[in-house]
Formats: structure tokens, C-alpha cells, sequence
């Protein structure tokens, strides 16, 4: 799909995903965007999970370098390709890697759906705004020099972050998981 992307690739492609999230959960009928089938997510609670992924993301990003460096360290090789990312993505996933703590979606049946859809799409827009705004100063060489921590899958550099963010949204976004 995009093996080695460039920055304005690399952010075209986030903001296609973001979209399509939007696009996917908007023709979802609000009477059954609440609902759960057994201990499967519910449409909101894939939208919830998403917005709880994207915020600590961005805010991540939205520190100083140096801090990031004294938090997590220095990468010590290449940025992966989306592919390698997504694969190990994929292998953690079958192994039981679940998400957990503040990933976890905390949806309930509202009295009145419609509205509350709304009110997570604008949420997700929001965050996802957010996320491409601030990644879009980081320049093409850093998003290769920093890291940050992803709870299943350990330490990626920003770019295998943003890819993983890629990724994240396409699973969630069909009922296939691209």
C-alpha cells in the first residue's frame, strides 16, 4: 500500500482514513450505532476507542522533542514500512493483545442517539484534526528520529506511529478490518 511514503504522503493517506472513519460510522443508524451484540463493540464504542487512541497521540506530539528523547529514547533503527507495522500489528492482535485502561470505550445506550452520534463524530473530527495539524510540523527527518510508546506493540517512531494510526482507523472503520 505505501511501503515508503513520504510526509505529504504519508499525511494525505491519515487524512483519507480519518475520513473514511467519519464516512463509516455516519451511515450507521443511530439506532444501532449504541448497540452491542454480546461482548462485541458497538459501532459507538469503536468511535469512543478511536478518539482515545488519537488524543494521547497528538498530545504526544505536541511536546518538546527533548522531552520525548528523555522519555522514550532514541530509535536505533530504520522506521519500518506500513506493511511491517501493520503485520506485527496484526501478530500481536492474534496472540491476545486486547486493548486496555484508557483505550477501552466507556459508550452507554444515551436517550437520545442521534444526538450523541453526532457529538462523537464532531469528537473524532476534532481529535483527528487535531492529530494531522500538529503532525504536519514535524519535519520528514523527525518523524523518523523520535518515539513514542504504543501499549501492545512497544516503542515506534513517529512515522510507524502515524502509520499504525493508518491502520487503526481502516480496522476499525469496516466490518472486514482491512
Amino acid at each position: 500500500m505505501m511501503s515508503n511514503t513520504n510526509k505529504p504522503e504519508l499525511l494525505s493517506k491519515l487524512k483519507e482514513s480519518n475520513q473514511r472513519v467519519v464516512n463509516w460510522f455516519a451511515e450507521i443508524s443511530a439506532d444501532k450505532f449504541f448497540q452491542r451484540e454480546g461482548e462485541v463493540w458497538s459501532a459507538s464504542d469503536n468511535l469512543d476507542h478511536l478518539i482515545r487512541s488519537h488524543k494521547p497521540i497528538a498530545k504526544a506530539l505536541k511536546l518538546p522533542k527533548f522531552t520525548l528523547r528523555t522519555m522514550f529514547g532514541s530509535p536505533n533503527q530504520p522506521s519500518r514500512s506500513y506493511e511491517a507495522i501493520c503485520q506485527v500489528y496484526k501478530d500481536t492482535l492474534a496472540a491476545g493483545g486486547v486493548a486496555s485502561g484508557k483505550f477501552l470505550p466507556d459508550q452507554k445506550t444515551p436517550d437520545n442517539p442521534e444526538t450523541n452520534k453526532q457529538e462523537l463524530l464532531k469528537q473524532f473530527s476534532n481529535a483527528s484534526a487535531d492529530l494531522v495539524s500538529v503532525a504536519e510540523k514535524w519535519s520528514e527527518d523527525d518523524l523518523d528520529g523520535y518515539l513514542l510508546p504504543h501499549p501492545l506493540i512497544g516503542k515506534l517512531t513517529i512515522r510507524e506511529m502515524l502509520y499504525f494510526t493508518i491502520y487503526h482507523n481502516l480496522r476499525h472503520a469496516s466490518q472486514e478490518g482491512d
